[in-house]
């Protein structure tokens, strides 16, 4: 319904026709069309909002790991690459689809700082699977940390830090983990192979593995002063799948 306002200018909707005042000028439009969600964009929107909320579980989860010591935009760029590497599973219908029945391996080499890429850091690749006893498997081949990993300036000494999570991704549910720290001081000439398994998972859980690099200086008490910040915290996912 339309109505005259004080200064006699027609203001609402009169049939298809929207009427109102413009600095002084009587305008008239068409109303516009009512959109129509399709059931797929229905559910499209449906699986983007439960990806949303699997990833700020994960990085809620993660919290311990991260520590503020991400890059801004971590977030959202953690929401789309989940939400891509579901949208991969073409097998299951839209609506349908979980990181529990997807194939999400294009989460591996995500980096949750940006400003410091982890592969720009750590040169030797880390070999991850899960044995057939559900158990993480992680090797690390020998290593020269003078060649091969990259110590900033002020920071003698480096932890290699590999984290393994498995969660069921619903609320209020615990929490598996499990982690190691391979110490890596820049006096020593090599650092031997590394083979490491976790504890045993639960089944129908997803399981990451992340890693990161703790740079640390001593003072003469020998106490580790950690100096990683949201400029330098290289730290990356390693391997990501559902036992």
């Amino acid at each position: 319904m339309a109505r005259l306002d004080k200064n006699k200018f027609l203001s609402g909707v009169i049939g298809n026709l929207v009427f109102r005042n413009l600095d002084g000028k009587q305008i008239v439009q068409s109303k516009p069309d009512t959109i129509k969600q399709s059931k797929l964009t229905k559910l499209s929107g449906s699986e983007f909002r439960s990806c949303s909320q699997w990833a700020k579980m994960l990085r809620q989860q993660l919290f311990d790991f991260l520590i503020n010591q991400t890059d801004s935009y971590m977030y959202r760029r953690f929401t789309g690459s989940l939400y891509n590497a579901i949208q991969s599973n073409t097998a299951i219908f839209k609506g349908e689809r979980t990181p529990l029945n997807s194939n999400v391996e294009d989460l591996v080499g995500f980096d949750f700082n940006s400003n410091s890429p982890f592969k720009d850091y750590f040169l030797p690749s880390i070999v991850v699977e899960i044995t057939n006893q559900r158990k993480v498997q992680i090797a690390i081949p020998e290593l020269e940390p003078k060649s091969e990993v990259v110590f900033p300036e002020h920071a003698g000494h480096v932890e290699l830090l590999v984290y393994v999570l498995a969660t069921s991704l619903k609320p209020n549910t615990a929490l598996i983990d499990d982690y190691f720290l391979v110490p890596i001081p820049n006096t020593t000439t090599i650092i031997p192979a590394t083979v490491w398994s976790s504890i045993a998972l639960p089944e129908s859980h997803f399981v990451l593995v992340t890693a990161k690099m703790m740079y640390y200086s001593n003072d003469k008490f020998t106490v580790k002063n950690y100096i990683n910040t949201k400029a330098l915290s290289p730290s990356t996912i390693l391997l990501a799948k559902h036992t």
